[in-house]
Formats: C-alpha cells, structure tokens, sequence
C-alpha cells in the first residue's frame, strides 16, 4: 500500500502534512478509496480562520474519490474502479430519529467511521456513508457539487417552491451558487441575487439567468448565504417585516450580537437548515448535477492542484469563482 498523506490542520491557518500508512487489511465493512477532487467547505473554512478550535482535525468532505478495494460483508452499489461521493453524516437507522426519516439528526451523527478525511490522497471509509456517481471523467471534478447542494435541496424542500414568485439569494459562495443553479432548474425566473463582489455576482447572473436584486420588493424568500454574522445581520436588516428567511450561515465563534435582536423587532421567520436530511437527497443532487450542469458553468470554479492545503484557504477570501476545488497531488 502506498504512503498516505494526509493535510491536517494543526491550528488556525496552518495545515501540515503528515505521511502515515493505511492498514494493510481493511477494516470489515470499509472501503479503501483514493480522493481525487475536493472542495472547500464554509465550516472548513471557519476552523481554518479559528472560529473553531478542535485542533489537530483531519478536513474535507465535499469530495468524488474512486474507489480501490473493499472488504464488505453487505451488496455494495457500487464497486472498484466507481466513483463515489459521501455523505456527512454517519445513520445508526435504529434511533428515533432515524426512524422517523430524520437521519441527518442521528443521535450517534458524530461517529466518524473513516481513518480521515478528504485532503489526503487515500481513506478508509465505512461503506455507508458512500454513494455512487456517474459523473465520469473528465468532469469527474463537478461532482464536489453533490454533497452542498443535498443541503439545498434539504433547505428547499421545507417550502413549495412552485408557489413562490420570487426568491432572494444573498451571497455568492459556494452555496449562493448552487442555490442559484438549483433555483434556475426549478422556477427559471424571478430569482434575485445580492453579493458586494460584483464579478460574482455579475457572473452567476448572467450564467443561470438571474436578475439583480432590487431595493424595493419584498421576496417571498430570502436565502442567507454570506457565512457571516455581519452578512446575515446585514441581511435581516434590509428584509422584510415578517419576511421569511433561509439561512445556510454556521456562524461558529463568530460576534453575533445584534442578530437575534434584529430578528426579533423584524419578526422573522427564519429556517437554519442542517446537514442534507435524507440520503436520498444526495441521488437528487447528483442527478441535478450530471444532467443538468454545462460546460460554461465550469467558469465558477478554481482548481487548484498543490501539496499545500494552505494555498487555496488563504485565497478564499478574494477568490473571484464561488467554489475552490482541491487537487491534492504529492510527488
């Protein structure tokens, strides 16, 4: 078995890679995989600011790995040589929640059956948490995709989006875009986008149809995706009375005050959605994804292929495309 390495962040702005060996037998039940493509992730980029400090981590989990063994004593959809994306989330399918087709709040959710995550070059992971794509080469890399946006399709299925005339994305990130492309496959119109990065904004404009936001409508929904305290205060700010809001911000360590109290004098009514609910959402995303992303869309990614995980988080701020890929490649 070749070395592996894996890209730790040992503390805030500071990743180190560490070459370490996998076991020689995998584990029973596990799959071994190599990571191919990575994107980075608003809470992976929380822990690289320092908002939060569990310190030394292993992240990554917006990946497409292929798969190279396996020792499983259950039917696999998938096999050597597939391409696989995960789920965030570990199922024990015997809770209550899990039963009640709630699994993305599985009691046991923070088990972490995988010997790391996904900016390394290989893995051992528990069979469960992989899903199959066919998404082949060579836009293999579009699949980083899947796993954000079985989160928006989570968030977007607490509304009825066919009786919404207008909705509001705020931010242009990784999830601004993908709520922006999801959005022009199911309404086609009347969605607004707000960024003070006028090349994003501008280009996820023009790309999926959208309009720019205006100052005087009052939208049937708001999507806060500024990963900010200052972006969703801002936000609440400038909606609505009684406007209702779907905010993607995982504000960990930030300074929040003001919010609740601005939501409270606007009366709000605010869904946090977590994780992408069920797993079937995760075969939803994916199709979105194979059938319905182009080659023009391609314009709002950044690919970088490095051995140093700290390039591309230090850009992240100025990053003119929405999503950061990583190609994680060691001589």
């Amino acid at each position: 078995m070749p070395k592996n390495i894996i890209s730790y962040l040992k503390n805030a702005h500071n990743f180190v890679n560490v070459s370490t060996n996998l076991p020689n037998e995998i584990p029973l039940n596990y799959v071994r995989v190599k990571y191919l493509y990575c994107g980075i992730c608003g809470g992976d980029y929380s822990q690289f600011l320092g908002y939060r400090k569990n310190y030394p981590v292993s992240l990554g989990h917006e990946f497409v790995a292929e798969v190279l063994d396996y020792n499983c004593d259950v039917c696999l959809d998938y096999d050597i040589g597939d391409f696989v994306v995960s789920d965030f989330n570990y199922r024990c399918m015997e809770c209550e929640y899990c039963n009640q087709n709630k699994s993305h709040l599985c009691k046991d959710n923070d088990i972490a059956l995988f010997t790391n995550r996904a900016f390394s070059l290989y893995a051992d992971i528990h069979y469960s948490y992989l899903v199959k794509t066919n998404i082949l080469s060579p836009y293999i890399y579009r699949a980083t995709c899947i796993e954000p946006l079985s989160c928006i399709i989570h968030a977007m299925n607490h509304y009825d989006i066919s009786k919404l005339n207008s909705i509001l994305v705020y931010g242009t990130g990784n999830i601004g875009m993908l709520c922006a492309f999801y959005l022009s496959c199911c309404m086609k119109k009347n969605v607004y986008i707000y960024d003070i990065n006028e090349t994003k904004r501008t280009n996820i404009i023009n790309l999926f149809s959208c309009k720019e936001a205006q100052p005087n409508i009052v939208y049937d929904l708001i999507i806060e995706a500024t990963n900010s305290s200052n972006g969703l205060l801002e936000c609440i700010q400038n909606s609505a009375y009684n406007q209702s809001l779907c905010s993607f911000s995982h504000l960990y360590g930030q300074d929040t005050s003001g919010v609740y109290e601005t939501l409270v004098k606007k009366e709000s009514i605010v869904y946090f959605p977590l994780r992408n609910g069920s797993k079937t959402n995760l075969k939803v995303a994916e199709n979105y994804i194979r059938n319905n992303w182009i080659s023009d869309y391609d314009a709002l990614f950044k690919i970088y292929e490095t051995n140093d995980i700290n390039i591309p988080f230090a850009e992240k701020s100025k990053c003119c495309q929405p999503k950061q890929i990583i190609q994680f490649i060691v001589d």
